[in-house]
């Protein structure tokens, strides 16, 4: 980096390290090559290419190593791409997915913004890195590993994070970020928005001051068009000064991993004018709900507001609950208008040309389905699936468009953005290669936040199992099938919306025995308590 430009940024104190790791090689454009590509293709969705790869990724040669762009969002449904539903505008996405590869079957390890985010930048199970909850997060002493940041930084990578990490540590440090601009978690060295435009977060506050703890209440969700300026938003703050260190901040040599998360679209759902015009109020869908008696007691009864949002929305009108849906997706819209105003600029400055690009939200939406279920905090598929690209130059030509349904998991990122920093392969993580050939029986995810009880999913494409245990036993570091208090069964092809539990049922016996077995096997390979 030139001193003018080092000068610059460090008297905005966004430099957190001046005298960062640096790598000794010029960067040069060449793309990763595969030992083998054995692809299997079918019939896919809106005519996409579909592929199951079975492939083994090389490890990028010293002085070929892409760029690194992550893209977060939070509580983003996974169907709500363009690529899968024409009615949703996210072209961005859509172009990422059309460029590379969307995991249409993908899991988050915990469907709560903290315990899902520690899972992906550690690269472990919500039980090994002992975050459970949407509790106070892993103090810096606490760390079992480093964060991914830090891990590419220590690899030579020039590191740049703008928006929600969600560590909720005390005594947080940046993690690796050596340029950090957050516009809500409190990081030591980091750009504060609340120093940075304390008048903008005020008008924003203000704003949203009705829509209730985490924006969540049912006026959160109805929303309003925002008469707040874009970059009084916390998450245009955190677009523009992204697009301002692309222009002028960038280390020419040393590959870059650039981290941009934004904080919505999850509620409240106060968009920016514009977005709400690309959709048609009469045309929103309303989700048709089930008895309370089929669907309940679940491993999730009686959690996090269902009382309010039940009481509310059963006696919404139609007008309210589109109303609702439309603003959710002119979120959507408005943060993937941000994220390709982000890849035009990238692009326009060379970054692209060797580069891989993940998408990803940290866990999905459930949108008023499955009774009046609002946000996440349950295994169901609105809230535990979630959408995930990986796209980029530095793809395989073969990889790019198509849709693999392999059982993706969000601690996969970690040690897939490993491998093509050249890093060799980490022990002790639980994740796979997205890049080479999976021997994963199932998805897991876990949900924590009920008291006294842990319920752990089990899913492939066609059913899911999910096994409810009491939190003393899950402590003890073992589990068996005779532990289990209350079981979940469903077949996914036939009853997608999980209204229909089979798990008691005679003829879903060697089914449910079967991912049982399978799904306790899991748990005692993997540490169900963290390292000391």
């Amino acid at each position: 980096m030139s001193r003018g430009i080092l000068n610059k940024w460090a008297s905005k104190r966004c430099i957190v390290n001046p005298q960062p790791h640096r790598a000794t090689r010029k960067c040069v454009r060449t793309r990763m090559t595969m030992n083998s590509l054995k692809p299997i293709i079918t019939l896919g969705l809106l005519g996409l290419t579909v592929v199951a790869p079975a492939l083994r990724a090389a490890a990028p040669a010293a002085g070929s190593r892409p760029n690194i762009i992550f893209l977060m969002d939070d509580e983003h449904r996974r169907d709500y791409l363009g690529r899968l539903d024409a009615t949703v505008k996210t072209p961005a996405l859509d172009r990422l997915a059309k460029e590379g590869i969307l995991f249409d079957q993908a899991v988050c390890q915990a469907p709560m913004c903290i315990p899902s985010r520690h899972s992906m930048l550690l690269g472990l199970y919500p039980h090994q890195t002992g975050i459970l909850s949407n509790g106070p997060g892993l103090e810096e002493d606490q760390l079992p590993c480093d964060p991914l940041p830090e891990l590419l930084r220590k690899a030579g990578y020039q590191t740049a994070g703008f928006g929600k990490t969600h560590w909720l540590a005390a005594n947080c440090s940046t993690r690796g970020f050596e340029v950090r601009y957050s516009s809500t978690d409190r990081e030591k060295g980091a750009i504060m928005m609340g120093k940075d435009n304390p008048a903008g977060l005020k008008r924003y506050y203000d704003e949203v001051k009705d829509y209730g703890d985490g924006e969540e209440f049912p006026a959160g969700y109805l929303g309003r068009t925002s008469a707040v300026a874009e970059e009084d938003h916390r998450d245009g703050w955190a677009c523009k000064h992204c697009l301002e260190f692309i222009e002028s901040g960038r280390d020419p040599a040393r590959p870059l991993f650039l981290y941009l998360s934004f904080l919505k679209p999850h509620a409240g759902a106060n968009v920016p004018p514009g977005y709400e015009q690309l959709y048609d109020l009469a045309a929103m869908p309303v989700p048709i709900q089930p008895s309370l008696a089929q669907v309940e007691p679940c491993h999730a009864t009686g959690n996090d507001r269902q009382g309010m949002y039940r009481e509310f929305w059963s006696k919404a009108t139609r007008e309210q609950w589109q109303q609702m849906v439309l603003r959710y997706r002119a979120n959507c819209s408005w943060i993937d208008s941000m994220f390709g105003r982000v890849m035009d600029k990238l692009r326009a400055k060379g970054l692209l040309d060797n580069c891989i690009i993940v998408y990803v939200s940290d866990h999905g939406e459930m949108l008023g389905e499955r009774y009046y279920r609002f946000n996440k905090y349950c295994l169901y598929d609105a809230s535990a699936r979630v959408p995930l690209i990986l796209s980029g130059t530095a793809l395989p030509a073969a990889m790019r468009g198509v849709v693999d349904h392999r059982l993706a998991e969000e601690v996969d990122i970690y040690p897939t953005l490993a491998a093509l920093a050249g890093i060799p392969k980490l022990a002790g993580k639980p994740g796979e290669n997205l890049l080479a050939a999976s021997s994963r029986k199932a998805g897991f995810c876990e949900y924590s936040d009920r008291p006294g009880k842990v319920a752990f999913m089990w899913r492939t494409a066609e059913r899911k199992l999910i096994l409810s245990f009491p939190k003393t036993v899950v402590q003890t570091g073992k589990v068996q099938l005779s532990d289990a208090v209350a079981g979940e069964l469903y077949d996914l092809k036939a009853d997608p919306k999980e209204w229909h539990n089979l798990y008691s049922q005679a003829e879903s016996a060697t089914q449910r025995e079967a991912m049982s077995r399978e799904l306790i096997e899991h748990l005692n390979s993997v540490a169900l308590k963290p390292a000391k």
